[in-house]
């Protein structure tokens, strides 16, 4: 009984965690799994320049990226929090896994048999995992379900559709990014993108909170289906070199202008 937490190794996801256990002392376990996006990401990349002829102009706008520390200093932004963490390891048992879905995880799992799983990672649970708790919620950067995938935000400034850049927390279900809504924040266009997303991010981690706290207090919190067929789900394979300078000097004009 109590929590697990399913995330990806960062401070972040450790301030997250650690603020939750302060918040319940219920965390019984943090499941700490493997990064993906360093590896599978940039060989997707690659593999898609190569099908498509357009290896040179990821070459060109990889050395672009390299050369402007500005441009890669402000794509950060997007993922800016000033959540504390108190300490500099998890306040909780950790362990870590390559593959959240296999059996050892999941019978982990079903000898805690938690109220609720937390997760913030782009890994993709089974069902199997996903019946092992009787509740399951995720904390999604990105408005569902018009963007869905790990870099919806960034394609949503991308697409400059103001209406749709901010987080969605939402129960789980099978599939991708799938599940009822329980709260949406959106971004304050009118800030700098910096304070902006600052303040975005602060804004959900503490929401996300205090919705597992009421989640793992039996609270039967209210959420809406999501459309199964609006939006469109983003790969790492289309997040290129090429999509990182578009949105990194998109982001320098915005903070420069003040106009979004």
């Amino acid at each position: 009984m109590g929590i697990v937490c399913i995330v990806l190794p960062g401070e972040q996801q450790r301030a997250l965690v650690n603020a939750l256990q302060k918040a319940t002392s219920k965390v019984e376990l943090v499941i700490v799994t493997k990064p993906r996006v360093n590896t599978d990401g940039r060989m997707h990349r690659i593999s898609a320049a190569v099908r498509s002829g357009a290896i040179f102009s990821e070459l060109w706008y990889g050395a672009l990226l390299r050369l402007s520390g500005k441009t890669r200093a402000v794509l950060g932004c997007l993922r800016a929090s000033g959540l504390p963490s108190a300490s500099p390891g998890y306040d909780a048992p950790v362990i870590n896994v390559d593959d959240v879905n296999d059996a050892e995880t999941e019978a982990r799992l079903k000898q805690l048999s938690p109220d609720v799983i937390v997760l913030w990672t782009p890994s993709i649970l089974r069902a199997n995992i996903l019946a092992t708790a009787k509740k399951v919620i995720n904390y999604h950067t990105g408005i569902l379900p018009y963007y869905r995938g790990s870099v919806a935000n960034q394609f949503a400034v991308l697409h400059r559709d103001t209406d749709h850049i901010g987080s969605t927390i939402h129960y789980v279900s099978p599939g991708v990014d799938r599940g009822d809504i329980i709260a949406q924040l959106y971004l304050d266009i009118a800030k700098p993108p910096r304070q902006a997303f600052r303040e975005l991010n602060d804004a959900s981690l503490n929401l996300y909170i205090d919705i597992a706290k009421r989640v793992l207090a039996g609270e039967d919190v209210a959420a809406h289906a999501q459309s199964q067929e609006e939006g469109e789900f983003y790969r790492l394979s289309q997040w290129t070199n090429k999509m990182r300078w578009k949105l990194g000097r998109q982001l320098l004009r915005w903070e420069r202008t003040g106009r979004f």
